[in-house]
């Protein structure tokens, strides 16, 4: 974080300024057209085109740990190493979560709920708190240890981390100042409500009550691997959450221009060396699930929504291939053409059916693209379907399997219902691919191999690899600390969650055999201005990503 300090400074000079008589040059800050004090209604909807920043941003790097994607070609070093769970030195990639907490909502949060409470905008009030809970949840479930309690305190050059246990108990904290504000109901009526500034939720208390939930079903979840875990907690919480579709909480993008357009779309041009992972590739086809990809009807109807398919169709699932940490695509080729049996292999772009470049870079298309792959999709925030497994998984640990197995059958089902919307907030495309999923292809799904329908056919690896799934393409840093709170694929003991799932074969040379388990703090705010804190907590160290969050430790 940059120093405080320097807001003196300027405080300083404001001052002078005064007393030598420049009143004139200072009247800026008086004027109607750049109000000093805004409301929140207009500070609100920054607040939400913040979150796409960091996670998308970020997405780069966790969605290859996480094995959503991956490198085009071996021949790309830099990309390589964090197929291999490396890191970049010296540089804020990797970095854009911590930014987002703490410069793009950060102290902005704070003044919607400072003005909030003096105007009586309680709703405001709330949903600022619900997204500072989230805010700090996602970027310690990154990071680990992170400014906590001193995160925005002023005059003062260095900030001290706190553990991680503290920022969960912290994030609760704020989560229960949300639930408060949320459900009063004395609002003033003089006022403008959250509906104006709240392009997401429109403004529906009871949304943001769920999404409070959410957040505090995410950080009991977490906590498997501790004596303190307790599932009934767990199942609370996403019982008061969200249970329908109409209560996902998501970020349109109107693609009108560069800012507004999704980071993850064609314009934008930053999926251009990223393939789909043979990982998802063999979740959807059958492989992985039912045992073989050989019968077609072995194939997820949501494959064809959600991954892109090669020229070639010989290869038993119709055509998707997908590539491994570190290794690219082996028909990798520059080549415009598609006439050779290599060339008809190639993974495409996650643009496309054999789409092996990008179509429309810096041109609007709002029709190009696929599934949340496009200019004017939606970034999720959080989901039923996410809810659901959540859910499904604490009853499983429970030893509850008739609640375990109804979860995870609604949490597929809202995965579907997912994709099918055929709205979206300030209407952007629907995700689905030509038409949507029908409902045979969803009734031949749920009983296929795929699926299990009993109690004592269902596993843990059934919910786990259902919610990666329905996560794959946003849910990056949830789907991290799943596979970290199972040890990637090493617990339980001979019987593994992760099946399928693969370290690199080769791990970056500075992870010392050990896999990735935190982002390191960003760069050119910690690593330039707060190295003596960066010391005590051992991150000035060249390994401190492969050092284990305190959150999936045992006691």
């Amino acid at each position: 974080m940059k120093r405080k300090i320097h807001h003196i400074l300027i405080l300083f000079f404001a001052a002078a300024t005064v007393m030598t008589g420049c009143k004139k040059w200072l009247d800026v800050n008086s004027n109607p057209a750049t109000p000093q004090d805004p409301d929140p209604a207009s500070v609100f909807p920054t607040q939400l085109a913040g979150i796409p920043r960091g996670i998308q941003y970020d997405a780069r790097y966790v969605g290859k740990y996480v094995q959503n994607w991956l490198s085009a070609t071996s021949s790309r070093t830099a990309d390589v190493n964090w197929d291999n769970m490396g890191y970049t030195g010296a540089s804020d990639a990797n970095g854009d979560i911590w930014r987002q907490c703490y410069f793009g909502l950060g102290k902005n949060l704070d003044y919607i709920i400072d003005v909030g409470r003096r105007k009586g905008q309680w709703d405001y009030v709330g949903a600022a708190w619900a997204l500072k809970a989230y805010m700090f949840q996602t970027t310690t479930d990154y990071h680990g240890e992170i400014i906590f309690r001193e995160a925005f305190k002023e005059n003062t050059a260095i900030f001290k981390f706190d553990s991680q246990e503290e920022v969960y108990k912290g994030v609760r904290e704020y989560c229960d100042s949300a639930l408060f504000y949320l459900s009063r109901t004395d609002l003033n009526p003089s006022n403008n409500k959250l509906s104006r500034g709240d392009y997401s939720l429109g403004g529906d208390a009871s949304k943001w009550i769920k999404f409070t939930y959410g957040v505090l079903a995410r950080n009991y979840s977490h906590l498997i691997n501790k004596t303190s875990y307790d599932p009934n907690k767990v199942i609370e919480y996403c019982d008061k959450s969200m249970n329908t579709i109409a209560d996902d909480f998501l970020v349109p993008f109107d693609a009108s221009k560069n800012d507004d357009s999704n980071f993850f779309g064609p314009y934008r041009d930053n999926l251009t060396f990223f393939r789909q992972s043979n990982f998802i590739v063999r979740l959807l086809d059958g492989t992985t699930l039912a045992g073989s990809n050989v019968l077609f009807d072995n194939r997820d109807p949501r494959i064809k929504h959600m991954l892109c398919a090669s020229h070639d169709t010989t290869n038993g699932n119709g055509g998707y291939r997908g590539v491994d940490p570190g290794v690219g695509d082996p028909n990798y080729s520059t080549s415009l053409t598609t006439t050779t049996p290599s060339q008809r292999k190639r993974i495409p772009t996650p643009w496309g059916d054999t789409m092996y470049f990008n179509p429309s870079s810096s041109t609007f298309t709002p029709n190009s693209g696929k599934y949340l792959f496009k200019d004017k999709a939606v970034m999720p925030v959080m989901t039923s379907a996410e809810i659901y497994f959540i859910k499904a998984e604490a009853a499983y640990l429970k030893g509850d399997k008739p609640t375990a197995l109804d979860a995870y059958t609604k949490g597929i089902n809202a995965h579907f219902d997912f994709i099918n919307r055929s709205t979206m907030p300030r209407s952007n495309n629907p995700l689905y691919f030509g038409t949507p999923i029908t409902v045979a292809e969803r009734t031949a799904y749920l009983n296929s191999a795929n699926v299990k329908r009993t109690t004592g056919s269902l596993t843990l690896s059934d919910i786990m690899l259902q919610k990666y799934i329905a996560l794959w393409g946003w849910g990056f840093v949830e789907t991290w600390t799943d596979l970290r709170k199972y040890s990637y694929n090493q617990l339980p003991a001979g019987n593994p969650v992760y099946k399928a799932f693969s370290l690199p074969q080769t791990l970056a040379s500075e992870n010392v055999g050990v896999p990735v388990f935190r982002a390191r703090p960003r760069y050119n705010s910690e690593y330039v201005w707060n190295r003596e804190e960066l010391d005590r907590i051992g991150a000035l160290k060249g390994n401190y990503h492969t050092f284990p969050i305190w959150a999936i430790l045992p006691n």
